[in-house]
């Protein structure tokens, strides 16, 4: 989950190079190359300096650069408050996604259902928001709801193997062990890394 909260920075660089006529562009370029060689304080002064700058970066997308190089020190506090800045200045879906792991690795969960409901908001029709929320129902046991939320990610994103195991999971938690046999093994078809931890957990939550 943290490798997906840890998007890249570097995508963003193109734009440095395509525009650097006011004076924060500069800063954030050297920002960019301070993060680049793990000098992760300097990176951070620059991009806080940056702010203070005219530049060609929104300051949600500055934002969003700060939050990355605190994800990158698993520092979560720092960064779901910079995440946060960036959602409330523009909401994007996948920096919604985001925000949402964000606050379920801190055990703010019910923040966390509130960012992945706005992702869905703003975008229906993908999956990850859906996936992201029917995995924290069924961790807090709401095997139904777990179960909606992952159908619904599995139609958008058919071929991620996690999201089939964990409907199987979802599904046993919810009495439908055919059901769950059968994503078992679309989730085996696609090579899901840890299936057997997946079944393990399917075994246990079907004794209960």
């Amino acid at each position: 989950m943290r490798n997906f909260l840890k998007f890249t920075i570097l995508f963003s660089l193109s734009l440095f190079f395509f525009s650097c006529s006011k004076p924060g562009d500069l800063t954030i370029g050297r920002a960019m190359k301070a993060y680049q060689s793990q000098n992760y304080e300097e990176a951070l002064n620059l991009f806080q300096a940056a702010l203070e700058e005219e530049s060609n970066y929104s300051p949600e997308l500055i934002y969003n650069f700060i939050a990355t190089i605190y994800l990158q020190q698993d520092d979560l506090e720092n960064a779901v408050i910079y995440q946060e800045k960036s959602a409330e200045l523009h909401p994007e879906y996948r920096n919604l996604v985001s925000l949402g792991m964000t606050f379920h690795l801190l055990k703010r969960d019910s923040e966390s259902e509130g960012a992945y409901r706005k992702a869905i908001d703003l975008n229906p029709q993908k999956g990850e928001a859906y996936a992201s929320l029917g995995a924290l129902y069924l961790g807090q046991g709401r095997a139904s709801d777990a179960v909606a939320n992952l159908q619904k990610a599995a139609e958008f994103e058919p071929k991620i193997a996690v999201i089939h195991a964990n409907l199987a999971v979802a599904y046993a938690a919810n009495g439908q062990s055919e059901e769950s046999e059968a994503e078992f093994k679309r989730a085996e078809e696609l090579k899901c890394k840890d299936l057997e931890e997946f079944r393990e957990r399917a075994a246990s939550m079907q004794k209960q």
